[in-house]
This record gives C-alpha cells, structure tokens and sequence, in this order.
C-alpha cells in the first residue's frame, strides 16, 4: 500500500483499516510451521479437591521488618494426577508461590537463574526504583543473578504480583506458568478479621498429551494465548468448603497471557472493595467483574445461609474481537471454583467501615499525552491513525526529546490533531524501521505471524524513548484503542486514575468513582483519560498486557528525569 493511500484509509477510519489487514491475514489459512500436536485432555486431570493456599516463599532474615529471599527460576514436573506430570518453568519449584509483606518493611530478593534463556523479575503494581524494575533491558543472563531492593511505604498495600519481563522470550516463559504473588499487608487492617481470605491465582497452560507446553500458533500470537487447561491455584475447579453466610473475601490475580474473565458466582451477586493498587474508599456492587490479564480484584460476597448448597465461580464468554480459527472454550462458561456450605449454624453478617480507604484525586495535569493502540499488517506504512488523520500533533510543554519523542499537546484526539512521531527512525508520519525487537520484522525469523501491534505506529525497539517527562508532575493521557480488538493497557512504575471515557461513537463520560489501577481495558475504538504521576525518575515501560502482543510491538518506554 502506497503512503498516499494508508493516509486517505486512515482519515477514513483506522479501526476498519487496521482491522481489515489483520482479518484478512487471519482468513487466509496461514499456519505455523508447528506438526500438529496431541493435547492432553484436561477432563481426565482431578477436580474438585479442596482449594489449596498458596505456597509460600521463605522468608530467610530473622529480622521482623525485613523480607529476604531468593528466587530461583527452574525447569520443573509438575503432577497431574496419579500418572500425569507438567513440565513447566517455576519459581522455587514452586506453582504460583506467595511472598507476604507488610508496609514499612524492607525487601531483598535475589534472582539466581536457572533457566536455559535470560530472564528477570518485573514486581507488577510496586513502584520500586528503576532498576529494580525487572524491565528488559536488565535481564539476567543463565547462571547469572541480581538483586533487587525496595521499601514498602505506608500506603502501599495491595495485591501485587511478579513475572518475568525479559523481550522476546516473554511468552514462552508466561506459558510454562512463571508466575508469583507479591501481597501488600498494611499496618492496620480496616477489612473485619471475621471475613475470610482466599487468594486466587488463575493461570491457564496448553500442554500436550506428554505434559509439554506446545508451542505457539498464530493464533496465539495474534490473539494472546489461552491455554485449555484451567487453574486456580494450580488446581483444576477446587471446591471451598464454608458455614453457610460465611463473608468471602476472595482477592484475585489473572496471571493468563491471553485469556479474560467475565467472572459470575452463580445466585450471588458480588461487592468490589479493592482494585490494582489497594482498597476503595466505598465497597461497590457489581453483577460481575471483567478481570483483564494483568489485573487484580478484592471481592467480598456473602454466601447464601442455606447449608448442604454448591454454587460456582465460573467465566462466562467474552468476545475480544478474536482473529483466525476459533477454539470452542471461548463460547463455553468455563467453571473456577465450587463453594459448598456446610450443614452448620449460619455464620452472621459482617459489617464494613464506613469508608475503606481514602483515594485523592489528581489535580490538573501539567502535561497531556495521546497513544494510540494498533495493528497492522507487515507492508503497510504506519502512518497516522483515525485519532489524528491529518499527520500531525502539537508538542508544547516541556521541549526536547531527548532520542526519543515528546508529546505535550492537549486532550487531542479529533481529525485536526497532530502527531511527530520522530526519535528514533521514524518520518512525522510515523513510518520507521523496526530494529531487532518485536513485530512484524521478525515474522521472516521466528516463525509469527507478520502483524505489527504499535503504539503510536511504533514498535518497541529496546533503548528507544517514546515520550520524556518529569518526576512529580501530573500528567493526563489519552489512550485510545484504534483496532478491532480488546487491549488490557498497563503502565510501569506508577498507578493511575481513570477519570473519564468514551466509546467509539459517544460522549466522554467521567469515571464513576476513583481507584488506583495499572492495567485497565480498552474495547475497541474506546478512549480513557489517565491521570498519572511518576515519582522515581528513569525509563518506564506502558503496553498491552496480552504477552504476545506486547511481545510483537505494542510497548513503549517514558523517560522521567
């Protein structure tokens, strides 16, 4: 497609242009060079045992303000059964393992790699120093180690969780179920100790009838994978077993690469006390609860005071705009977790404080920002998106690049917007070479499929510097998603508010009530406006949280000095 022509598409609507090129790619039939492979059958693993707690990792210091460890990343088998093994990439050998802390004590981890690649540890939702990050450019190489260092200050309480953020072996290393938890206690609990605590942590795997993990397909790849097998805690639909009118709290992590929960608990509706970055200041109900890759929820539910009755968390189908052959789970409800009440004295009801916790909202952002979220075929000339068809954005603000691109315009995001997609490689259009990292350049060595998934039309080039800003300033972004699918958008660093919204075709609306997230969800052609602010000056990553796409582009960095 000639420049002139991706402009005149664009101005007509860059989701239906990005959209098309992709759809038709995924009709065409093309498949990866993988023999096809014999899956194992999930239905013939155990299910139904009672929920587990999840694995703790030592902590090692025998002083009570100090956690201190080690992770050791390692090929491990997994039983399945009798007669069955996984064999997957564990931390300390161990499925999903929880570290505990408590605000105002010191932590010190140290990554020992065991694996056969790099690696690193990327603490999600801690706004550790830079380079204890985790981030890419910091990967430990085999039989190397690093440390890494952080304080929790008061405030920081929460439900965090820790993966590998190493480029170009991300994917494969999420879907061997490298993954851990990292919970934020704080000082005083405000949440009644009469309530009880689970924590679930839901992963999936696609594993051959051998136990292997298989290996990616396109469709994987284009989509996000989502693996067959199903777990909570590493189990396949264990049951919890309570008093009847037993007061739930049930905190989640969605560690899947791909997959989204559209959670129901069967003839219970459910309450939301606490997103990414801790509680809310007031409980909200909800019907159910869409839980993005990456994200977090603090539930309470109060179960029914009918004793000898069972009731199922389940994820119900969500459509995400999926691309190629279509497996069947996305339109099945896929069971999580069966709750059995007891045949005992009803457990009476628990009363929560009148305020959770205190959120303050950010001020007038000092700076604005636009991203926009793509994808497009390998061939196409990443030019400007439907946000801003006529090639441009106005930069003011701050000034400077600093090798990479400044973006201090205002709310932006209609036709006469402007956008300089400059820095490094790239002509104002935003056209540029792809480097060594990620997309469709890569198609030809590694067997993807040649799709880009951009932000801003670029793909992640490690070192490349998107935007440069400055430590305690506040800043507004507007993220919009100019694709024909669903992306879960994720910052590094920080937490954010989302203050407002707006679908492809309505009016912006503001948020309903505030909470601190880093990862939230956009549908396709949705806008939000983020408010944010950095408070440890380096490079910090934001991307799409399906592993595969950021793998394939869609990320970029932040430089804060």
């Amino acid at each position: 497609m000639q420049r002139r022509d991706f402009l005149r598409y664009s101005a007509l609507g860059g989701v239906a242009l990005s959209a098309s090129g992709v759809l038709a790619y995924a009709m065409a039939g093309r498949h990866a060079g993988h023999a096809p492979v014999s899956l194992l059958d999930a239905t013939t693993l155990p299910e139904g045992e009672p929920l587990q707690p999840l694995p703790r990792i030592a902590n090692l210091s025998d002083q009570s303000d100090l956690f201190r460890s080690a992770l050791t990343p390692a090929p491990h088998a997994v039983a399945l059964g009798a007669d069955r093994h996984a064999r997957l990439w564990l931390y300390n050998r161990k499925v999903a393992p929880l570290i505990e802390v408590t605000e105002g004590d010191d932590f010190d981890v140290t990554l020992v790699n065991e694996l056969p690649e790099e690696t690193t540890v990327h603490w999600h939702g801690v706004a550790v120093a830079h380079e204890h990050d985790g981030a890419p450019r910091h990967a430990v190489a085999p039989g190397e180690s690093r440390r890494y260092r952080h304080t929790f200050a008061d405030g920081s309480a929460g439900l965090h969780w820790f993966h590998p953020h190493p480029h170009g072996v991300l994917a494969r290393q999420i879907a061997h179920g490298l993954a851990g938890v990292l919970l934020v206690r704080p000082r005083e609990e405000v949440v009644p100790f009469e309530v009880e605590e689970h924590l679930l942590v839901i992963n999936d795997l696609r594993l051959s009838g051998a136990g292997e993990v298989t290996p990616h397909t396109d469709e994987d790849w284009m989509n996000g994978r989502e693996g067959e097998l199903l777990l909570v805690n590493g189990q396949r639909r264990p049951r919890l077993d309570v008093a009847p009118g037993t007061t739930l709290r049930l905190r989640l992590v969605n560690a899947c690469a791909g997959r989204y929960l559209r959670l129901r608990l069967e003839d219970h509706g459910l309450t939301l006390i606490g997103t990414d970055g801790g509680l809310l200041e007031q409980p909200r109900p909800l019907e159910e609860l869409l839980l993005t890759p990456g994200e977090r929820a603090d539930l309470l539910v109060r179960i029914s005071e009918q004793g000898a009755e069972r009731f199922t968390l389940a994820s119900h189908p969500y459509e995400r705009g999926w691309m190629g052959a279509r497996p069947a789970h996305l339109d099945a409800v896929a069971p999580l977790l069966t709750i059995h009440t007891r045949e005992t004295e009803v457990a009476p009801a628990v009363a929560l404080p009148a305020r959770l916790g205190r959120i303050e909202p950010l001020g007038d952002p000092a700076v604005r920002r636009t991203l926009a979220l793509t994808e497009v075929m390998a061939g196409m000339e990443h030019g400007p998106t439907q946000a801003d068809a006529s090639g441009a954005m106005d930069h003011g603000g701050h000034g400077g690049d600093a090798g990479g691109t400044m973006d201090h315009g205002g709310h932006g995001g209609d036709a006469g917007g402007a956008m300089d997609h400059g820095g490094h490689g790239g002509d104002a259009g935003g056209a540029m070479d792809h480097g060594g990292h990620g997309g469709a350049a890569m198609a030809a060595d590694n067997g993807r499929p040649p799709v880009d998934f951009l932000i801003n039309g670029r793909s992640f080039t490690m070192g490349e510097v998107m935007f440069e800003g400055r430590v305690g300033e506040v800043e507004e972004w507007e993220v919009f998603n100019d694709s024909h699918m669903d992306h879960p958008f994720h910052v590094h660093g920080t937490h954010f508010q989302v203050v407002a919204s707006r679908e492809i075709d309505g009016e912006w609306r503001g948020a309903p009530w505030l909470a601190w997230k880093d990862t939230v969800n956009l549908r396709p052609g949705q806008r939000m406006r983020l408010r944010l602010v950095f408070h440890e000056p380096g490079d910090w990553l934001f991307h799409c949280h399906i592993i595969e796409h950021e793998e394939m582009g869609m990320m970029a960095a932040i430089r804060m000095l």
